[in-house]
């Protein structure tokens, strides 16, 4: 009888261990942290940016060590080295020396805004800002998301109309774990347009970023955003705006090199840069997506210089996405995620502790059975 116990028991225990696990923080959605504790410890790298640079002997800028500093190790390729230069060996070592805890900005992950209670990813945001700055905002942001979120029904043989159905739930989605674009990217991208466009050398990073969220709304980040990127438009005109944003899209020599470097984009006889079948109708289903959500975010107004109060309340965004890396694979298909789990984790969060509790209890009763035993 004990030994028919001690299997019960012993599988019990494996079941409730292979459950810790499962619901163990790694497997949880991004977790989303305090704007506020990001930007203190923003400036404070920004601080050291600046005593660093002002000990060398070659001139470097304060800005581009910061940036380059955080997006490190998620943005860590030769592409992104190239637009934004190679992130300092030296001054990471100096900030590991003055300021070990600042380590925590280059794996930080969602931020809340206070002002909409949305989520941003914080790392993708700083990428976005500091290539907009460099003046490549498009390929960056918007621009290389839509191409690994059209990446996912590359093939598929759909016209563009029925690529637009099959990614519209995955455009800007609410789920982190359930798209290539998942909203917290998509706001990212838009926000580092917008606050990038504003930077000059001299400009304390954590300042701008903190007055930009201080009183910012959906339809004021729309606004900007379309106008640093299409110009005045009317979001109105759906077939006028969507080709707005496609000529946009396709016309930037960021997106045309990197579809190049991926086989993606070939030259015809005439030098005219022309899209591989197998992908021209999910790009232009992705650009006709970016137009629609931020009609939407605009209650499909028109776009001038001037700026403009939205009847939209602030942050009820509906919509996109999750921002690659340039040169990142594709994937074949819409990732879909723990979203359940995750959507569970966050309802019942005791529940590791729980389980942990039987976990315990099994071994002591284990225990006391293998003490009678002998």
């Amino acid at each position: 009888m004990n030994k028919r116990m001690k299997k019960s028991l012993w599988a019990l225990v494996g079941t409730m261990l292979c459950g810790c696990l499962l619901l163990a923080p790694g497997a949880r959605a991004a977790e989303t942290t305090a704007l506020e504790d990001a930007l203190e410890q923003t400036a404070r790298l920004q601080q050291l940016a600046e005593e660093y640079a002002a000990g060398q002997q070659t001139e470097m800028e304060p800005l581009t060590l910061t940036i380059n500093y955080i997006r490190a190790q998620r943005y860590a390729d030769t592409t992104w080295d190239m637009i934004l230069g190679e992130p300092s060996e030296e001054f990471a070592g100096f900030v590991e020396q003055q300021a070990p805890e600042l380590a925590q900005l280059q794996t930080r992950e969602n931020v809340e805004i206070p002002a909409t209670g949305e989520p941003v990813d914080f790392v993708h945001l700083m990428a976005g800002i500091g290539a907009t700055w460099k003046r490549l905002p498009v390929v960056c942001t918007w621009g290389g998301d839509c191409i690994q979120l059209a990446g996912s029904v590359q093939g598929s043989g759909m016209d563009e109309e029925s690529c637009i159905q099959q990614l519209k739930p995955y455009f800007a989605c609410e789920d982190e774990n359930a798209s290539l674009l998942p909203k917290s990217d998509w706001l990212a991208d838009l926000d580092g347009v917008n606050i990038g466009s504003t930077l000059t050398q001299d400009s304390d990073l954590a300042e701008s970023i903190r007055e930009y969220y201080r009183s910012i709304s959906t339809g004021e980040r729309a606004r900007r955003f379309v106008l640093a990127q299409f110009g005045e438009v009317d979001t109105g005109d759906q077939q006028a705006f969507r080709q707005q944003v496609k000529d946009k899209f396709f016309s930037d020599s960021g997106v045309q090199l990197l579809l190049l470097s991926q086989k993606q984009m070939t030259l015809d006889e005439e030098r005219n840069f022309v899209v591989v079948d197998s992908l021209n109708a999910p790009l232009n289903a992705v650009c006709s997506l970016t137009a629609d959500t931020l009609a939407e975010m605009l209650d499909g107004a028109k776009v001038t210089g001037a700026a403009e109060e939205t009847p939209q309340e602030t942050g009820e965004t509906q919509s996109p996405a999750q921002t690659s890396q340039p040169g990142e694979a594709q994937p074949t298909a819409p990732v879909l995620g723990q979203s359940s789990l995750a959507r569970t984790m966050e309802k019942y969060s005791w529940l590791p502790w729980a389980l942990g509790g039987v976990v315990l209890f099994c071994v002591l009763v284990l225990a006391v059975l293998s003490r009678k035993s002998r």
